[in-house]
């Protein structure tokens, strides 16, 4: 057993899971979910809408997950959803002015939440975190690449090569 190993991802899980309660409370006061929130945020960026699968991935979540997403939202007036003009099958995401005006006045505070969280790191610390969490990250990618399971294995825990 690493015993450094384990502290290093209980400490990864506990604060992924204090950022994300936090972020719930404030959206949560505005009518939004995390996921609506930063769905608004991808689409504020993008003036012409944006396909649903490319939410999803940026989102890091299923199609499934983002349609319903996407009607908690559209049934808030925040998005619209209208027809590609290069194929009229496929719809493009759009921000509504409900939307935009909705963000404007989320993003000062939700920025100063985020400046108040950080807060305790210094600039060289915030720059360490970052880039040790990008090295970790693209370990922790390129070995769930690496994962298989044996055929006439059941599903559940894989095995890594």
């Amino acid at each position: 057993m690493d015993r450094r190993a384990t502290e290093v991802l209980i400490n990864l899980i506990r604060t992924d899971s204090l950022v994300t309660t936090a972020l719930t409370r404030r959206f949560h006061r505005y009518g939004l979910s995390l996921s609506g929130f930063n769905a608004l945020v991808i689409l504020r960026q993008a003036a012409d809408g944006v396909n649903p699968h490319e939410i999803a991935d940026r989102l890091l979540v299923t199609r499934a997950a983002v349609t319903a997403i996407l009607d908690a939202l559209e049934a808030k007036g925040l998005v619209r959803r209208d027809r590609s003009g290069a194929d009229g099958r496929m719809s493009l995401i759009a921000i509504t002015p409900a939307g935009k005006k909705l963000l404007d006045g989320l993003l000062p505070e939700h920025f100063a939440a985020e400046r108040a969280m950080a807060s305790v790191l210094g600039a060289n610390e915030k720059e360490l975190l970052i880039s040790l969490l990008g090295r970790l990250q693209l370990h922790l990618a390129a070995q769930a690449e690496d994962v298989t399971v044996p055929a006439g294995r059941a599903q559940g825990a894989p095995q890594a090569k």
